[in-house]
């Protein structure tokens, strides 16, 4: 599913209209008709029902006009509240104000104040009874908090009322580009979003605010959509089949385990090697052909064998271990670095000499982005090929911000990141963010407690680096690694519930999902 910015709308729109002769009022007409063909599909014909329409003197407010209008042609009983004053109705959106005007059985509210006593009384009767309630009040343009009369409409709708309620475009009240409220936002079980979803539905509270989303077709094409930069993707079941259908494509079944790539996990420290497990197993399950595991020589005893097959080796930063380092990322595919490394100054060294000492894909996670937070210009000789893994707390450290700041706005945070570090950022949380330094961006919106667990995020670094060392591109790494794991996620979650499942448990699920993405049906034990 593509979703791209408010501004990236009215610029479709206006391409639409000068390109290919698309008046507004015609795009308005369409949006309308399928909100109106949906809640027939869903309800079927009015009868003796009502319909109740809040509509906004913008352009959403004709969008709702042309589905009261719809709705009364085939039988609904309409009652339209239009918030504002009517001298300020876009020419498009009177257009079909005066045709909803003309048609019998609409009974028109006009609504300049705040409700008050017996209005607001009245409001909240209409709503009582409705069938299906329509919120066309603000549309993708709002920026600031609401104002009345439009505060109160909105606030009336906080999902206390049966009927469906239905949003045109998004929920009103809700910031499309952030995601933030503004004020108060509508509740509603369907958003009709018009030709791409917009960021806003996926970040911040919007998630909170709707239960389904529907994209409505208003005659843009695709490849204007696919063109639109930046671009923002869902991360769904649709990108792993993507993402996949590239992985595979130059793997058949007369390949060998080279043609799988061979991935360096640079990993592990005393009390913390299980990381350094959890890693290594989930890079095998994802399908790389081979994985070397680098890690503290006090260790290594302690983890080899422990995956029969995975191959350990003693590694540690300084300049005396130059040589051994290089002989370490000769013939690898991509490198995993940071899963229980540890932060000490050798490790620090050892992570700018890993940047610096190969030309391959190199994912930082975990203690290596400790690393890249101390010492900015580690990185900077992998720039174009790095992929950084950070939770909110790791984001922070490396914006010089404060966690609350991340979280309260994310996509900026994850695309700051990419620019300042030409890297992939993968913004983990529970609705994962992945930004590329071009702007691209994508999220996963999949909330799973099931992978709340300590070593999920080294499960996931495993994934992604041996999707890096199968050749995928740094961004299509990232995109189908956190896909996989969601999936993975789901099955842990089925087979253990929401919080019986543990890290451990999903290296095998990653190899599961992806069986499925491929049409194969994996048994799972237990």
């Amino acid at each position: 599913m593509f979703i791209i910015q408010p501004d990236q709308v009215r610029q479709l729109d206006q391409r639409l209209t000068h390109e290919l002769g698309l008046a507004p009022e015609l795009l308005m007409d369409t949006a309308g008709r399928a909100i109106a063909d949906e809640i027939a599909r869903r309800l079927g014909p009015g009868g003796d029902r009502w319909a109740v329409v809040l509509a906004g003197v913008g352009n959403n407010g004709g969008d709702g006009f042309v589905v009261g209008r719809v709705l009364a042609t085939r039988g609904w009983r309409v009652e339209c509240f239009v918030a504002g004053e009517l001298a300020k109705l876009t020419a498009a959106a009177r257009i079909h104000y005066e045709a909803m005007a003309k048609v019998g059985g609409i009974e028109l509210r006009k609504v300049q104040n705040a409700l008050r006593g017996p209005d607001l009384q009245g409001l909240r009767r209409s709503l009582g009874r409705a069938a299906v309630i329509v919120d066309a009040l603000t549309g993708i343009g709002l920026s600031s908090d609401l104002r009345e009369p439009v505060l109160t409409l909105v606030s009336q709708l906080d999902g206390r009322y049966r009927g469906l309620t239905v949003a045109a475009d998004v929920p009103s009240g809700l910031c499309a580009a952030t995601g933030k409220i503004l004020g108060a936002a509508v509740h509603c079980h369907l958003v009709m979003t018009m030709a791409a979803a917009k960021p806003g539905l996926f970040l911040n509270q919007g998630p909170e605010l709707w239960g389904e989303l529907q994209v409505v077709d208003i005659g843009v094409p695709p490849a204007w959509l696919a063109n639109s930069a930046p671009l923002g993707l869902q991360i769904d079941a649709a990108e792993i089949g993507r993402n996949l259908a590239q992985l595979n494509k130059n793997t058949g079944d007369h390949s060998y385990k080279g043609s799988f790539g061979h991935l360096l996990v640079v990993a592990g420290s005393p009390g913390k090697g299980g990381a350094a497990l959890l890693c290594s197993h989930a890079a095998l399950r994802a399908g790389a052909g081979l994985v070397t595991l680098a890690t503290a020589g006090e260790i290594r005893g302690q983890l080899e064998g422990r995956l029969p097959d995975v191959m350990v080796e003693a590694i540690r930063g300084g300049a005396s271990e130059i040589k051994r380092i290089e002989k370490l990322v000769a013939g690898k595919a991509a490198l995993a670095v940071g899963p229980g490394l540890g932060t000490g100054a050798a490790e620090v060294d050892l992570v700018a000499r890993l940047c610096a000492l190969t030309a391959v894909p190199v994912l930082l996670d975990a203690d290596a982005l400790t690393a890249l937070a101390q010492r900015p210009e580690l990185a900077e000789p992998a720039a174009g090929r790095l992929v950084l893994t950070p939770h909110p707390g790791e984001m922070a450290r490396l914006l010089g911000q404060e966690v609350a700041e991340i979280e309260a706005d994310r996509l900026t945070a994850a695309r700051n990141a990419a620019e300042r570090f030409a890297a992939v950022v993968v913004l983990k949380g529970s609705r994962t963010l992945v930004a590329a330094p071009d702007g691209s961006w994508a999220i996963a919106n999949r909330p799973n407690a099931a992978l709340a667990k300590a070593g999920s995020g080294d499960v996931l670094t495993g994934a992604i680096g041996a999707l890096l060392a199968r050749g995928l591109s740094p961004f299509a790494a990232a995109l189908l690694g956190v896909a996989i794991h969601a999936q993975a996620g789901a099955l842990l979650r089925a087979k253990f519930g929401s919080r019986g499942g543990l890290a451990s448990d999903l290296p095998d699920l990653i190899a599961a999902a992806l069986a499925q993405a491929e049409g194969v049906q994996v048994a799972l034990a237990g």
